[in-house]
């Protein structure tokens, strides 16, 4: 599913599951290729790795060939590029630093009580002004709930990849982290963020 050397690998099921909670927008493919880019909602407390729960509009032509099939969801981290300029070592070549998670399943579709019910948890999971809330009344919530289908997941197949440069040595992490951190690029700023969450590079 994901090539990842062993010294890349995300250290838990709990590390997989707090990465795509952080980054729930993930990439639903399935064959013949066709994919969908939607939000998800984890329940990490159901199956034996989790479960995760969406919807698509139903004018979606996902809608009429996802049924039973088995599908990959692609969730992407922070990423950016390294320049071999930042490493301490003569000898270098530039690359590019990242993260992701892959999630294997067979995806269900919901029927429209359990896709409103689907719908509300992830608007409360997501949306904390109760003014916002006031905007989107239960009546007007279930007319839009018939535009929609709700998708189930259970996970079973779950990996990930943290291309952090965890095989360079501490003088060259602590200069990638150093030039990543001091960039104007939120993306650059979010991989050093997620270097220093992993002792990388910051000394």
């Amino acid at each position: 599913m994901l090539y990842c050397p062993k010294a890349m690998a995300f250290a838990s099921t709990d590390a997989l599951h707090d990465f795509i909670e952080q980054h729930p927008f993930g990439c639903l493919v399935s064959q013949p290729f066709f994919c969908s880019h939607l939000p998800w909602l984890l329940k990490r407390q159901q199956g034996e790795q989790g479960v995760l729960y969406g919807h698509l509009a139903r004018q979606n032509p996902h809608t009429t060939t996802l049924d039973g099939q088995q599908v990959l969801i692609n969730f992407t981290g922070p990423h950016a590029y390294i320049s071999p300029g930042w490493y301490q070592s003569k000898l270098a070549v530039p690359t590019w630093n990242y993260a992701v998670a892959h999630v294997q399943g067979k995806a269900q579709l919901l029927e429209p009580e359990e896709t409103l019910a689907v719908l509300e948890e992830q608007v409360a999971w997501y949306e904390s002004e109760p003014a916002a809330l006031a905007k989107m009344p239960a009546q007007y919530r279930e007319q839009l709930a018939q535009a929609i289908v709700g998708i189930r997941v259970p996970i079973e197949q779950l990996a990930g990849k943290l291309k952090l440069g965890q095989q360079r040595s501490a003088a060259d992490q602590q200069g990638v982290f150093a030039a990543l951190q001091q960039s104007s690029s939120p993306q650059a700023q979010a991989l050093a963020a997620l270097m220093a969450s992993w002792q990388l590079g910051v000394g």
